[in-house]
């Protein structure tokens, strides 16, 4: 789930609305989602499927026999609702949410 901005349950932050006759039911701000679990931030590396992104996300991860961090990362797809405009390279926080395939 792609949230730009903000947390809907957090912030209470609503976007304009585009299209009313597109509202995603997957969409944090207008559908009927909950989200639980983590809150990532990472940066939009792909944006090549229909509403699907992938986000990197970089993280240190700490070698105890060397007593030294290693740089990680993940790549993690995410939903992208038709309500939010994103591109290659934009700083996003995403967060986590029951899987869409039960709805």
């Amino acid at each position: 789930m792609v949230i730009t901005g903000g947390m809907i349950n957090k912030f209470k932050i609503k976007i304009p609305l585009r299209n009313k006759e597109k509202i995603d039911k997957k969409c944090p701000f207008y559908g009927k989602i909950n989200l639980r679990g983590r809150i990532l931030r990472g940066k939009v590396r792909k944006i090549k499927m229909k509403s699907t992104i992938i986000v990197r996300i970089d993280y240190l991860k700490f070698l105890k026999k060397y007593n030294r961090f290693v740089k990680r990362h993940k790549n993690i797809p995410a939903h992208l609702s038709n309500l939010l405009n994103c591109k290659v390279g934009d700083i996003v926080i995403i967060a986590e949410c029951r899987l869409f395939f039960f709805d």
